[in-house]
């Protein structure tokens, strides 16, 4: 386990995901719905909320990404294409500098 606030990799489709370590649980994935809406007008495209997990279909400058939080792993954003990618990276540096001080 990385000890880092946010983890950057590719997932086994070779596509980007952001880890948010410092941000987990049922809550924090609310937390980031709403940090999103704030600072990058995000679209909710469609939502599935199970038991423990959740998987959100979001836009964003005009690319696709997901929101997932799965039970015991938390909470992740991951591009859902090549495309995505760039947005995806751009939250997650930003989150990355934000959780900085934690």
């Amino acid at each position: 386990m990385s000890n880092k606030n946010v983890v950057f990799s590719k997932n086994p489709d070779e596509l980007l995901e952001v880890d948010i370590c410092a941000v987990s649980g049922w809550d924090g994935f609310d937390k980031l719905i709403q940090f999103m809406k704030n600072e990058y007008s995000i679209e909710v495209v469609d939502s599935v909320d199970g038991p423990d997990a959740r998987c959100w279909k979001l836009k964003a400058d005009g690319q696709e990404f997901e929101l997932r939080y799965d039970d015991p792993y938390g909470n992740s954003i991951v591009a859902t294409s090549e495309f995505g990618e760039a947005i995806v990276r751009k939250i997650g540096l930003d989150l990355e500098d934000r959780l900085k001080a934690l």
